[in-house]
């Protein structure tokens, strides 16, 4: 399945769309997060441009609740937009299932602005020789939507020093990429936390929020182009454990970082 059927939805009225989840986007448990988080995005994306936003408007920022887990079949999806001024635009959007909620969600689109410009964020980490493929075999299908190639350190339940993914990344519908892919991407892997303990732990996540630094609002790869991306879980304590990640495009900029707040335990 390409992308743009992925994020398919059929509208109802102007505010209102319905998406159909499928067997490919199953997760560790029901509906993997990301993709429900990327077709709210689609939804609120839909509602803005009917109502006449300046084409430069891009998202830049957006936060996921989720409130209950999804399953496989229909979501119904609405869009509130909270406030418009003349550069900033917000909304909320709600997911929900046979009438209850499943996701809450808040998004920031904005056209450019005047500001400083710098980066003391990490430099992306060295592609080193010996990479393996993810496994995207078994319980987790949406893992087969994105052809990924590991660190060759990067392994799950191998009680590792730190709980860290290191990857190489490409859509496997080939590019451009969008917001509503990018936005699924950030929380399209398992949790990090899963490289450091030996054995099966829950870690289900309660929030995601993920940040785009960059205003182009599409992102092209080449044939042989990869996404680099690093999800670290640097604390964990009481049963919760937070997740920050940061994702590079191939010339090494930093394209959007993410942060997770994730039941541990």
């Amino acid at each position: 399945m390409n992308w743009t059927e992925a994020d398919a939805l059929e509208q109802l009225d102007q505010h209102r769309f319905t998406a159909t989840v499928g067997e490919e986007w199953s997760s560790l448990q029901g509906v993997h997060g990301g993709y429900v988080a990327a077709l709210a995005v689609a939804a609120a994306e839909r509602v803005l441009v009917a109502e006449g936003v300046d084409a430069a408007t891009t998202l830049r920022a957006a936060t996921f609740g989720y409130v209950s887990g999804n399953r496989l079949g229909a979501l119904e999806i609405e869009v509130e937009v909270v406030r418009r001024g003349r550069a900033m635009i917000a909304s909320h959007v709600r997911v929900a299932q046979d009438g209850r909620t499943t996701t809450v969600a808040r998004l920031h689109h904005s056209t450019p602005w005047d500001g400083p410009a710098y980066s003391d964020a990490p430099p992306p980490p060295d592609r080193p020789d010996g990479l393996v493929p993810l496994d995207s075999t078994g319980r987790a299908n949406h893992l087969a939507n994105v052809h990924t190639l590991l660190h060759p350190d990067t392994t799950v339940f191998a009680g590792a020093d730190r709980s860290e993914w290191l990857a190489w990344c490409r859509p496997r519908h080939g590019s451009p990429i969008d917001a509503t892919w990018l936005t699924m991407f950030g929380d399209y892997f398992p949790p990090a936390v899963f490289t450091r303990v030996t054995g099966p732990n829950r870690a289900v996540t309660i929030e995601y929020a993920i940040q785009i630094h960059s205003a182009a609002g599409s992102w092209a790869l080449g044939d042989h182009d990869e996404l680099v991306a690093r999800m670290h879980t640097f604390h964990s304590a009481d049963g919760f454990a937070v997740e920050d990640g940061w994702i590079w495009l191939p010339d090494g900029a930093l394209l959007a970082t993410t942060r997770q707040t994730r039941l541990a335990g």
